[in-house]
């Protein structure tokens, strides 16, 4: 054992990077990727952050960014693209896999080679580790949190208690919906010690920990102490947080088993079936082992039953509230990825021809990295992939491409006047595509546009109405119910056609 694990995990490793790294430009750019890079090229070049609570959650992901920015030589929003914002996800799922073993003295070498490989392969974790958005961000540092917090419980030692308390805060920091893990946590710590009766709180290395917590927090939503509002903002924002989570002005309100649903068996449309159950199933039977006391011998009975709680409690929160998405799930998921892998080290450990689990084990597991591998490629933008939600659709790109011909053929190059006339919540990811243009104004729909100067392009719904003397109108899909028009210059339009002819 001593010498095949290394590179059982060292094969790991390549399987998590192959499913991150390889083609993240070609995916389109969901409408909140869009947004939350166009936040981070402000502070990008300007160097200011200033927190919002209105979709763009906590400060971590903007600062992370930067230097994935600076190592590509890339000092401007425009300069950027899909790479410089989707490295960061993708590294943070890299270094999720790549902690693992931090949690090897609680589970035992077994039970986290299997979570490696889990959260390798998982499709919604490989899905997401591509995604601009601060999920990814948000589970590696709850499993900080777990990890260094355990090391700290079993050794004493402060260093682990100030990293437990600084991956607190940078949870916070991250994203509102870490207070629901504090919850989690909470509630498990609860049921262990009523469970246990004989705790011993540590409660220097506690106060450590809030205090780093706290401390680490303020800073980031202060933007380093130039913004003093910053950290009370972040906590009056869970007014609007609470309203949306209760189903209050949203659109994205779901059944209780949406997620439960989509992890166990999903097929949409004709398209091919999705399913994670093998990490349900396996998740299971790492509770069981857990309850029924039959753990593997290196495993801590302890930290595996406050790691069952907190997934359990975890799953019942975000199944509970109406609003729903679907990277939203990765939080519990993750902590059904750590019981699956103790309940692998339970089923392989236990008697003389329980290795033989391996082979059915690895087999399913060759089948959950082969829909990794088809919804980070083939289905990356594929609306009967279960993780694509309100996606961009290919067929965009066809109109970004056509906006690029014209930038071509047209005298004014990127100083083509273009207006976009949309609701600003359809508009998106246009921005971004549209960040290398100087002359791009955006109005509401309902406004009516300038007609001095003329456009050259005019991007907008089907239901603007444009002078068919003066404008050639194309049609594109922007989502898969929402299409989108160009209305392109005649003279301009006429330019285009004679480079084809």
């Amino acid at each position: 054992m001593r010498y095949w694990m290394p590179i059982v995990f060292m094969l790991t490793l390549a399987m998590a990077l192959w499913l991150r790294l390889p083609g993240l430009e070609q995916r389109p750019m969901h409408h909140d990727e869009a947004n939350q890079a166009y936040r981070c090229g402000i502070l990008l070049e300007s160097g200011e952050y200033t927190y919002d609570a209105d979709d763009h959650h906590g400060p971590t992901l903007y600062y992370l960014t930067l230097p994935s920015a600076w190592l590509a030589g890339v000092q401007t929003f425009v300069d950027s693209n899909e790479w410089t914002y989707r490295l960061v996800p993708a590294f943070f799922g890299f270094l999720l896999v790549l902690c693992t073993p931090l949690l090897r003295s609680g589970i035992g070498c077994v039970a986290v080679l299997a979570v490696a490989l889990f959260s390798a392969i998982s499709p919604a974790m490989a899905y997401y580790s591509r995604f601009y958005i601060q999920e990814m961000l948000l589970v590696f540092f709850t499993y900080l949190a777990i990890a260094s917090g355990w090391l700290s419980w079993r050794s004493g030692s402060r260093r682990w208690a100030a990293a437990c308390g600084l991956a607190l805060g940078l949870m916070f920091a991250t994203k509102e919906t870490a207070i629901m893990a504090y919850a989690a946590l909470f509630g498990a710590a609860i049921l262990c010690a009523v469970i246990d009766r004989k705790v011993h709180l540590p409660l220097k290395n506690m106060l450590l920990a809030a205090a780093c917590a706290i401390f680490v927090s303020i800073v980031l939503f202060s933007s380093f102490f130039t913004n003093v509002d910053g950290p009370l903002e972040s906590i009056m924002a869970y007014q609007g947080y609470f309203a949306r989570g209760t189903g209050v002005n949203t659109d994205h309100v779901h059944p209780w088993y949406f997620y439960l649903r989509m992890l166990s068996f999903y097929r949409f449309d004709g398209g091919p079936v999705w399913s994670e159950a093998l990490i349900l199933v396996l998740g299971l039977g790492g509770c069981a082992s857990i309850v029924l006391k039959k753990i593997p011998a290196n495993c801590d009975l302890g930290l595996a039953r406050f790691i069952m709680f907190y997934t359990l409690l975890l799953t019942a929160v975000y199944s509970v509230i109406p609003y729903k998405t679907p990277w939203c799930m990765l939080s519990f998921l993750h902590g059904w990825i750590i019981l699956a892998g103790i309940g692998v080290g339970a089923l392989v450990q236990k008697g003389r021809w329980s290795w033989l689990w391996v082979v059915p084990i690895l087999l399913a597991s060759a089948q959950l990295a082969g829909q990794a591998e088809r919804t980070t490629r083939r289905y990356a933008a594929d609306y009967r992939n279960p993780y694509v939600y309100a996606h961009t659709a290919p067929d965009f790109m066809n109109l970004v491409r056509r906006i690029g011909d014209l930038e071509a053929v047209s005298p004014k190059g990127n100083e083509l006047y273009i207006q976009v006339a949309a609701d600003p919540k359809a508009m998106w990811p246009l921005p971004f595509y549209l960040r290398g243009f100087k002359n791009v104004g955006y109005w509401d729909a309902a406004d009516p546009l300038p007609v001095h100067p003329p456009a050259d392009i005019i991007i907008s719904s089907p239901a603007l109405e444009v002078d068919p003397d003066a404008y050639l109108s194309e049609y594109y899909g922007l989502r898969a119910d929402t299409l989108m028009a160009i209305h392109i210059r005649t003279s301009l339009w006429d330019a285009f056609m004679q480079t084809r002819q």
